[in-house]
């Protein structure tokens, strides 16, 4: 099964055609992020109200409020309100600077530009992504030390030795505990003696030259990727193999942050963790993917059948992509498309 569907055929022909559909489902889990963070803007989520005690905490708050919002919440003893603004702010921030960065990079990819790709990639997944994770782990530690306004705190150097605490913390709040492991996670992205993790082509994409450590060190008489031909598939076999597991890990982080700027509706939150989770073993091995199949059948067969033809569905593989990533399904019997919402069924 090379595609699902979700993206155009025409914007797939330089992705490897054993890659296409982990491609489809980083995409899948890009727009289920992006439309969380619009859902929450749209509906000013993150937007923290407050009722006055009296007018003299109004008349005092609006004062202030004209130079700092902060300040005047802080000033009326709204501490806590004044850390929720604060928290719902940066995580808004981060997750969108974040989306704009796996988007572009994913777009990269679509046309062989690998090694732009890879430098997206280094800011959301080594910074944003450890960031992120730290305010959902352990809030009062991020919040602590960023308010200190020393940024040396939050540098690389200072968190390095706490990564895979800070990453076991977070997933400790996700449904993803039982099937990750910090240490791959983290070794996936940061460590550089791990040559099938993606830390040693993140820094050649960064730089021309590297020497500081062995691991990633430029090969002699050469710069690092500059003569890389475009053609090579290589790149994509790599990226395929750790890209999906850790945007699944990022889309959950995300979602637990904006679980604690507002709960969501129960059924929306299992159909995001429910099609998120089970999207990843479409691109594992045939035992995944036949797991998956029968899953599917189990919910659905007894209830659907072709509205063209009446063919009972038939989840096949492919199907099982299209349901899970697309919200649709073919018939196998008349090979028509249709909607399947299996996302209302939750």
């Amino acid at each position: 099964m090379s595609s699902c569907g979700l993206i155009p055929r025409h914007r797939l022909k330089w992705i490897p055609t054993e890659h296409r559909l982990a491609h489809e489902y980083c995409y899948f889990l890009h727009d289920e992020s992006v439309r969380l963070l619009v859902e929450y803007e749209k509906a000013e989520a993150h937007v923290v109200s407050l009722n006055f005690a009296s007018k003299e905490e109004a008349k005092l708050f609006k004062k202030v409020a004209k130079i700092d919002s902060i300040e005047a919440l802080r000033a009326i003893g709204r501490h806590d309100e004044a850390r929720r603004v604060i928290l719902n702010t940066i995580t808004m921030a981060l997750v969108s600077d974040c989306m704009h960065h796996v988007y572009e990079a994913l777009q990269c990819m679509e046309k062989r530009k690998s090694i732009v790709a890879f430098n997206l990639l280094r800011k959301p997944l080594m910074d944003n992504l450890l960031y992120l994770s730290w305010m959902l782990g352990d809030e009062d530690s991020f919040f602590n030390n960023f308010m200190e306004g020393d940024p040396a705190l939050l540098t690389q150097k200072q968190l390095g030795n706490r990564r895979v605490a800070i990453i076991a913390d977070a997933l400790r709040q996700t449904a993803l505990s039982s099937i990750f492991d910090a240490n791959f996670i983290v070794d996936s992205i940061f460590e550089a003696k791990n040559a099938q993790g993606l830390y040693g082509v993140m820094q050649h994409a960064v730089h021309l030259v590297t020497a500081q450590r062995i691991e990633v060190r430029t090969a002699p008489q050469n710069f690092n990727f500059v003569f890389k031909s475009h053609a090579d598939n290589d790149v994509y076999d790599g990226v395929y193999e750790l890209l999906p597991p850790l945007l699944l890990y990022l889309a959950h982080v995300v979602l637990g942050l904006f679980q604690r700027i507002k709960p969501m509706d129960e059924g929306a939150k299992s159909a995001f963790q429910f099609r998120t989770i089970h999207g990843l073993s479409l691109i594992g091995d045939v035992d995944e993917v036949r797991g998956i199949q029968e899953l599917l059948t189990g919910l659905l067969q007894s209830h659907l059948s072709c509205g063209h033809c009446d063919a009972p569905l038939t989840v096949t593989a492919h199907n099982a992509a299209r349901i899970l990533l697309t919200d649709s399904c073919r018939c196998t019997s008349c090979r028509r498309a249709m909607g399947l919402p299996f996302s209302w069924l939750f």
